[in-house]
């Protein structure tokens, strides 16, 4: 489940939302992708975009073969989105990306090219992937800007097995999460929004983004949530 809404600014000046997000449910995987257009960019909008459709394009040719690494699929990724912003330009419409999949084998991957959050919540503990602290200025990376697969921040978990619970979030939620609520924060979405039906979950994270609590907030605002329990599995 998911939503993603215009910040104020982008609401007050009658620009597009630059960020995007993707679910899809398939016999082989289950995958929740977020995307944050660069707001310099001209075409982030349409980068955002197409970065998600390709990843899940990438995600069912990868999930298909039980033994892929993970790095033949952000290659996979790379070539598939640049051919969809051939026409509007890399650069133009440069994108982090922030993705989740889970195969029926049980292979979880977390991956992460960009600023924004990735965490992992299970019994065992929490895993993040997130920008380091000590970052130059506003310096970030993303597809259209990357030129090393080292760039991408990445956590495969071979064989996952009970509750688990996934959080993708773009920089103008993420920012605005203190590090030791966060793991509150994916507890009330999905305890909050999991049992309703997708639309109206939708509908109510959107409100929920919307009404951001955080003073002089002007970001798109974006989350995914992909989780695995007993008590809401009836509603994926």
């Amino acid at each position: 489940m998911g939503a993603s809404v215009r910040g104020p600014e982008h609401r007050q000046d009658g620009r597009p939302n630059q960020d995007a997000w993707l679910r899809r449910l398939a016999c082989s995987s289950a995958l929740a992708v977020v995307c944050d257009g660069l707001g310099s960019r001209p075409h982030s909008a349409v980068g955002s975009r197409a970065a998600c459709r390709a990843v899940a394009d990438a995600v069912q040719h990868w999930s298909g073969v039980p033994d892929a690494p993970p790095e033949l699929l952000l290659r996979l990724i790379h070539a598939l989105w640049n051919v969809r912003v051939h026409r509007s330009g890399r650069d133009e419409s440069a994108t982090t990306c922030l993705f989740a999949v889970v195969t029926k084998e049980g292979r979880l991957l977390l991956a992460q090219l960009g600023d924004g959050l990735v965490m992992l919540k299970t019994p065992s503990g929490t895993t993040t992937l997130e920008p380091p602290t000590e970052r130059f200025g506003n310096a970030t990376t993303g597809l259209g800007i990357a030129t090393d697969l080292h760039e991408w921040r990445f956590h495969l978990e071979p064989n996952v097995t009970g509750t688990a619970t996934i959080l993708l979030a773009t920089d103008g939620v993420a920012d605005d999460l203190v590090p030791e609520k966060r793991a509150e924060f994916l507890n009330f979405l999905v305890t909050q929004y999991g049992p309703r039906p997708a639309a109206a979950r939708t509908r109510a994270i959107a409100k929920e983004l919307r009404n951001w609590p955080t003073p002089r907030h002007r970001d798109d605002k974006t989350v995914a949530v992909l989780w695995n329990d007993a008590t809401t599995e009836a509603s994926p």
